[in-house]
């Protein structure tokens, strides 16, 4: 008999909070939007043409080495350009060959004529999204709300993940090899101090990416903000709870003092359950007050991803100015 356990929103989780203050005279500079270098912007729409089991040697050929290798949940590395907020993509890389694709800016052709901006009544008028993930003898029930779809063909998984916010509109696209998914054994991945590293590295950059997008400043990295929700999400985990009040009944802003932090104005997202940065960026910018944070006037940010406790991974972000 097959055990059946659902995904999303049964245990997927959001909570954010956030504060202003007006009558501090600190002024910060937010103007962070400049890069120092950038993608050869003719070379972006060749990104198009990667595909799944072509050797690594063509992207590196188009696009120089990566600004950063990232492991991921499928046990390939991401390759991750995101010199250019405005093109970001990631490449999956596995034994020197094309595992996985991943943007929210530039098209694929591995995305079965489905581009950026088509809206979800275009993708379920070709294709039928599959209806769960079979791990072994469990069945993982796929009960994403409408927020995306994951579509099987041609041996790979394709994740249309839409905007709720505007006309369902494609919003950004991942492309897994489906051995790489069908070698899962589970939803989650092995917990590993460097995949917590590469979550959080990665719901930055996807912040930042969706931030160029709404033309706005980028994030820094903030290691105190950092510090702040790192602690976080280790105590929602080993006390078993999932709040901003923690059991000590500190605020997101009690914790944030207590790393030295001085912000005008400071907000705070907290997200459960969802399998990967990727999944956990996509769900936070569904929801308008999560929205409201990763598009808010700060200047700053820290990341904190935990693995464990009932929802399996938890996500902090915190944000000031």
């Amino acid at each position: 008999m097959k055990s059946i356990l659902l995904i999303g929103g049964v245990i997927t989780s959001l909570l954010l909070f956030n504060l202003n203050i007006d009558n501090s005279k600190k002024e910060i500079d937010a103007n962070n939007n400049v890069n120092n270098k950038s993608i050869n912007i003719s070379n972006t729409k060749d990104i198009y043409n990667i595909k799944i089991g072509e050797r690594k040697e063509k992207l590196l050929s188009l696009f120089g080495q990566p600004d950063r290798i990232d492991e991921s949940e499928y046990g390939f590395n991401w390759y991750i350009y995101n010199n250019d907020y405005n093109n970001f993509f990631m490449v999956g890389i596995e034994d020197e060959v094309v595992k996985g694709i991943y943007s929210n800016s530039l098209n694929s052709c591995e995305t079965e004529n489905i581009n950026i901006g088509d809206k979800r009544d275009d993708v379920r008028k070709l294709y039928t999204p599959i209806e769960y993930k079979k791990k072994g003898n469990i069945k993982y029930i796929i009960s994403s709300e409408g927020q995306y779809d994951i579509i099987e063909i041609n041996n790979k998984y394709i994740t249309f993940f839409y905007d709720i916010h505007d006309e369902y509109k494609i919003c950004s696209y991942q492309v897994i090899d489906s051995k790489n998914e069908s070698d899962m054994k589970s939803i989650y991945a092995s917990p590993s101090e460097k995949l917590k590293k590469s979550f959080e590295m990665q719901v930055i950059d996807l912040t930042n990416s969706v931030r160029a997008k709404n033309g706005l400043n980028k994030l820094k990295y903030s290691e105190m903000a950092t510090t702040s929700s790192k602690k976080h999400s280790l105590d929602m985990v080993d006390k078993n709870y999932f709040d901003h009040i923690n059991k000590e009944n500190e605020t997101p802003f009690d914790r944030m003092n207590e790393e030295g932090i001085k912000y005008i104005s400071a907000g705070e997202n907290i997200a459960a359950g969802q399998t990967s940065a990727i999944y956990a960026h996509e769900a936070l910018m569904n929801s308008k007050g999560h929205r409201k944070n990763i598009l808010g006037n700060y200047n700053s940010i820290g990341v904190g991803v935990e693995f464990g406790g009932d929802y399996n991974i938890y996500y902090t972000q915190n944000f000031y100015r």
